[in-house]
């Protein structure tokens, strides 16, 4: 594994391409309950399906316009993949598009806010987006409260929108337009 291209640097972490090398570890992420939770994943991935998923990110992305921009995060102590971040169903006909992060074994470090900031910036100057919007379970605190530092506001519920843990929850709407992120 050489040394990885970074796109955006940030203070603590730097966003690079998807890599099918890391495949592997990125399966492992997506399997452990704590994120599969996080991200409603229902199935169970392998290396092949996210070497799978990586290729089709990657076509998207190289679109003209791109159809979904995703990253690969790195904490800039060691340089280490940490998770994933990206942002799909993008229109340039409304200047939108949804926003998807998980980060594996480094949860709880402030690493997925700065990401999550980090992508904003790449929507609003370099995507010229306007509005980016998300759904976060309603159980998930550490995750809504790292979302309204990174410059989300909580814009309403989806009552019962969910399945997660076996129970049904709420999901939290939530976005973000340039002005938030000054």
């Amino acid at each position: 594994m050489g040394e990885p291209d970074l796109i955006v640097v940030g203070e603590r972490v730097a966003l690079g391409p998807l890599r099918r090398d890391l495949a592997p570890t990125i399966a492992r992420w997506v399997n452990s309950a704590e994120v599969r939770e996080g991200l409603l994943n229902l199935g169970v991935d392998t290396p092949e399906t996210v070497e799978t998923w990586v290729d089709e990110q990657v076509k998207k992305g190289v679109a003209r316009p791109p159809a979904a921009v995703n990253f690969m995060i790195y904490d800039r102590s060691d340089g280490a993949p940490v998770g994933t971040v990206g942002l799909f169903d993008i229109s340039y006909a409304h200047s939108s598009a949804e926003l998807g992060i998980a980060i594996g074994e480094r949860r709880g470090h402030g690493l997925g806010t700065e990401a999550t900031r980090l992508t904003l910036g790449w929507a609003f100057r370099t995507l010229g987006l306007h509005n980016v919007i998300l759904g976060a379970l309603a159980w998930n605190e550490g995750g809504l409260r790292a979302y309204e530092r990174a410059g989300f506001r909580r814009i309403g519920i989806r009552r019962g929108g969910a399945v997660s843990r076996g129970e049904r929850t709420d999901v939290v709407l939530m976005d973000a337009t340039p002005g938030d992120l000054a």
